[in-house]
């Protein structure tokens, strides 16, 4: 338990948020998070994601409640609509890190911890080395990260299911079982049925999650000379594109120059994730020999003195989120009278002194602009109209930060 409370003393100040199912894992990081805040006089609230894919989520949401009330702890039923497209375990991962984001922030949380246990981790490296990941996938879940302005944490990646199901126990708390843990067509149950085999031939949990721990120390250190290259190399800009000069990037390994790449698309492009190995390595010969390329809904393009262009491929670009109030994900744009749409042809051929703006075509064609009834109202990053604003969400100086995913 001091592990667990020396953790969670190290999150920022204010309330900190609870993501609970009513599974064991959850439900012991339930009652170790209120004794903490207890201990401390900190604030907890919950929250439990109603997927709506099986009849009983409902009630098991209502048991997470009622259970709350008895402990004298917030908390609040977020329901997923269920749209989405493919695969309908990671779009329900996806709907449950938003909902739950998106409720941390409203109530201005300052982090949502989760029940991600010792054993997730082990699966989690096994599900990564069947997919041939390296460095980055071996070393598992972070105990810490942010995404989307959220700070997401796993206080109990050091401890075994088992130990919290006996606190459980002892505490007279119940959990439930989803089902799907049970189904072998998920490969995380694959996993973790293997994990027994594994065990009894000296590959044990614990052996794999002291191995995501190394591999997060080697993690640790490429980001860091992946961080120290970016500074030499690239040049973010207030257009949204990036500039690597490929000649200096040609002087670094090969491990750096294409952990640099991936994270220049991602960034450009607002990605979810990086783009695969295979295709990242034939972007970087494009970039190191001066050719044009697409990848991740980018246009590598080479332009002169030794500097390769990265900007958003037009074609890829995503429509503005009203909700949101977002344009391609990545532009806060005034949602005033009008249709924000890139800039294009049509658009661009109306700033003649483009060239002035020293900003490559590429990267103007993609720039937002502002449309009323066809017509061109606003390319604010070119006719600067103080009348209507558009910005880059997190800005340039974001390339650097994300760089270190921890």
């Amino acid at each position: 338990m001091s592990a667990f409370s020396d953790f969670m003393d190290g999150l920022p100040d204010g309330p900190i948020g609870l993501a609970v199912s009513g599974g064991s894992d959850s439900l012991a990081l339930l009652l170790m998070a209120v004794d903490w805040a207890r201990d401390c006089e900190r604030t907890v609230s919950v929250a439990t994601v109603d997927h709506g894919l099986r009849a009983e989520a409902a009630a098991e949401a209502e048991g997470v409640a009622q259970l709350c009330s008895d402990l004298g702890v917030a908390h609040k039923v977020l329901r997923w609509d269920g749209q989405h497209s493919g695969n309908t375990q990671d779009a329900a991962r996806r709907a449950r890190q938003r909902l739950i984001g998106d409720w941390a922030k409203a109530l201005g949380l300052a982090a949502v911890a989760t029940g991600h246990t010792r054993d997730d981790q082990a699966e989690t490296v096994l599900l990564r080395l069947k997919r041939g990941s390296g460095v980055d996938g071996l070393a598992g879940m972070a105990a810490q990260v942010t995404k989307e302005g959220v700070l997401w944490a796993r206080p109990l990646l050091d401890q075994r299911r088992d130990a919290l199901r006996d606190l459980l126990i002892k505490r007279g708390v119940s959990w439930v079982e989803d089902p799907s843990n049970l189904d072998d067509r998920f490969d995380r149950v694959k996993m973790r049925k293997a994990l027994k085999l594994l065990g009894e031939n000296g590959v044990s949990v614990d052996v794999l999650a002291d191995t995501a721990g190394r591999m997060q120390t080697a993690r640790n250190a490429l980001e860091a000379a992946t961080l120290e290259a970016a500074k030499q190399v690239a040049e973010p800009r207030e257009i949204g594109s990036v500039r690597l000069h490929a000649d200096h990037l040609a002087t670094y390994p090969q491990e750096i120059q294409l952990r640099l790449l991936a994270h220049t698309l991602r960034w450009v492009s607002a990605a979810g994730y990086r783009p695969r190995l295979a295709a990242t390595k034939q972007a970087l010969v494009a970039v190191l020999n001066g050719q044009g390329h697409s990848l991740s809904g980018c246009l590598i393009s080479a332009a002169k003195g030794g500097v390769t262009e990265v900007s958003r491929e037009v074609s890829a670009m995503k429509s503005t989120d009203a909700q949101a109030g977002t344009f391609d994900q990545r532009w806060i744009c005034d949602l005033s009278d009008g249709e924000w749409r890139p800039l294009g042809a049509a658009g661009l051929a109306q700033f003649p002194n483009w060239r002035d703006t020293a900003e490559h075509r590429n990267s103007l064609l993609s720039s937002p602009s502002l449309w009323y009834n066809n017509e061109l109202k606003s390319a604010p990053l070119l006719d600067k109209n103080q009348a209507c604003k558009c910005r880059l969400r997190d800005g340039p100086e974001s390339f650097f930060v994300s760089i270190v995913t921890h």
